[in-house]
């Protein structure tokens, strides 16, 4: 089974809302590449499995033309039309927040296995962490670069205050697990955030001996 069927094993398809992609040139990519959206609007299909295999279709030709493949976390409004990239104002619910790790300092270039390694093993104790406090079990995902943990929770309102909350809980958990080679994204609060699509290619400079380009891919 081709990897990009696990995506929806971490990003579940609802059932009357769009799904959205975002294809972005690589860092250090020497290809002319313009950003491209495209929205899968489930009114626009026979089927949700139509429309599934549309986004990817789409995602995997656009990987295999360089781009790198993106996708909102987040539930975005049932009336959004178009493809415009998707804003913090058309996400209406939060399903999850992501725990972005990777390596500190110069990431313009593919990551190395022990820098993996470094990410996942702080991954293994942020999750011990978490679940000590009451969280449930995440979904891993191997980034390419890193490692993402997704932490399911129930639909919530998008608000300043759900936006303010998921900041201030990435910081702290930078704070308490970041070290010399790895850390916690604290950038990545925004509603309207992306992430690898699964079963794509994270490129990123130039891959060499030791730092080779890696597929998104469930763990």
């Amino acid at each position: 089974m081709s990897e990009i069927k696990n995506h929806w094993l971490v990003h579940q398809l609802p059932n009357d809302r769009p799904i959205s992609i975002r294809a972005i040139k690589p860092k250090g990519s020497d290809l002319s590449l313009f950003p491209q959206n495209r929205t899968y609007h489930p009114s626009d299909y026979d089927s949700l499995d139509d429309m599934k295999a549309a986004f990817e279709r789409d995602a995997l030709r656009l990987n295999e033309g360089g781009y790198n493949i993106y996708t909102p976390i987040n539930l975005i409004r049932s009336d959004f039309y178009g493809n415009a990239a998707i804003q913090d104002s058309d996400i209406t619910h939060r399903t999850k927040v992501l725990v972005d790790i990777d390596r500190v300092g110069d990431t313009s270039c593919p990551a190395s296995d022990a820098e993996i390694d470094a990410a996942f093993d702080l991954g293994r104790d942020i999750e011990r962490f978490l679940k000590g406090e009451g969280f449930p079990d995440p979904r891993w995902v191997h980034s390419g670069n890193g490692c993402h943990l997704y932490f399911p929770f129930p639909e919530l309102p998008e608000s300043l205050l759900v936006k303010q909350t998921i900041e201030q809980f990435l910081k702290g958990l930078a704070l308490k697990f970041n070290n010399s080679i790895v850390g916690v994204d604290t950038s990545v609060f925004n509603a309207s955030r992306i992430t690898k699509v699964i079963g794509t290619i994270a490129r990123k400079g130039i891959e060499s001996e030791g730092r080779p380009y890696r597929m998104a891919r469930v763990v």
